[in-house]
């Protein structure tokens, strides 16, 4: 019998898979114009060459390029990505969920609730969640700090040997000696967005915020860890911050139901989109319903304001 459970790559063995990496056929760069017309009639007619984010058109994730998540510890960087994975697969893109901090099992036992909308009650569900996603989702089998060659070399085999078009890295602190190496981080990021040019596909990367002096301090773009060079070397930042002034209004039993509605559990700003015209927008995202999904009824209730 067949297994239905998403397909697990294990790359115990140390092999250096930086050589097929190295040995990538390259196509030539020289084109003539006429080559760039559909891509600039996409320009023209406001098409997005991506794929899209549900935020009101105003995001979308493009071959060749590098996003950065940033956020708090706990305020739901890993939780978004994984909802954005389910989204990808739902419109038919391959992603490889690389989590260096959770073990794929549970990873994936919280998108199957995330799916569900409610925590799975029956071994029923988990199944149909499995059967669903079996030859749409790549995980990667390993948690903890990992050789850099390594991780590329992963990529490389997801996206060339198992068709991933979306590779989901977290967190970056995992993938360097230390905050404090700030070449190490450069020269990582440096060789993701790299990787990603030269296979056309899109990495998503994520990463911590330093601590402010209490969480409902705003974060923004230079409250990233670590070396400042990795924000400009990033195509799109996203920080993602929850709405902890709501938390504590419902807490205390002061949150309208017209507030509830009008206000996102969490804040998404986009910081930094290079290939997009929308950046420095805040998107608010309820997250009792299952936001991010592609289906036409768009459960996802947010709003995003310049």
């Amino acid at each position: 019998m067949q297994s239905l459970q998403p397909e697990i790559v294990n790359f115990d063995d140390p092999q250096d898979y930086r050589d097929a990496y190295d040995q990538l056929q390259i196509q030539t760069c020289l084109r003539k114009p006429e080559a760039f017309e559909d891509g600039m009639c996409c320009i023209l007619e406001g098409r997005f060459t991506g794929d899209p984010f549900p935020l009101e058109n105003r995001l979308a994730f493009r071959d060749g390029e590098l996003t950065i998540w940033g956020g708090i510890n706990g305020h739901g960087k890993s939780l978004l990505t994984g909802q954005l994975a389910l989204q990808l697969a739902d419109a038919g893109h391959k992603s490889c969920i690389m989590s260096l901090e959770m073990e794929p099992k549970r990873t994936l036992f919280r998108m199957c609730r995330q799916w569900l909308g409610h925590y799975p009650q029956t071994y029923d569900e988990v199944k149909r969640f499995l059967a669903r996603y079996n030859e749409s989702l790549l995980l990667f089998d390993y948690v903890g700090a990992l050789d850099q060659s390594i991780i590329f070399g992963a990529i490389v085999v997801a996206a060339q040997q198992r068709f991933c078009r979306h590779i989901f890295i977290d967190n970056l602190m995992r993938c360097v000696s230390g905050e404090d190496d700030y070449n190490s981080q450069k020269d990582f990021v440096q060789e993701l967005c790299a990787i990603a040019r030269r296979l056309g596909i899109h990495i998503h990367l994520v990463h911590h915020v330093r601590k402010g002096k209490d969480e409902n301090e705003e974060i923004g773009k230079f409250s990233f860890k670590g070396s400042g060079s990795i924000i400009d070397q990033a195509d799109n930042l996203i920080l993602i911050q929850r709405n902890r002034a709501k938390e504590k209004r419902r807490e205390d039993r002061t949150l309208t139901p017209v507030d509830d509605r009008s206000e996102g559990d969490s804040i998404l700003r986009i910081v930094k989109q290079r290939n997009g015209d929308y950046e420095i927008g805040r998107c608010g995202s309820t997250a009792r319903r299952r936001p991010f999904v592609t289906t036409p009824t768009a459960r996802h209730r947010g709003r995003c304001e310049k």
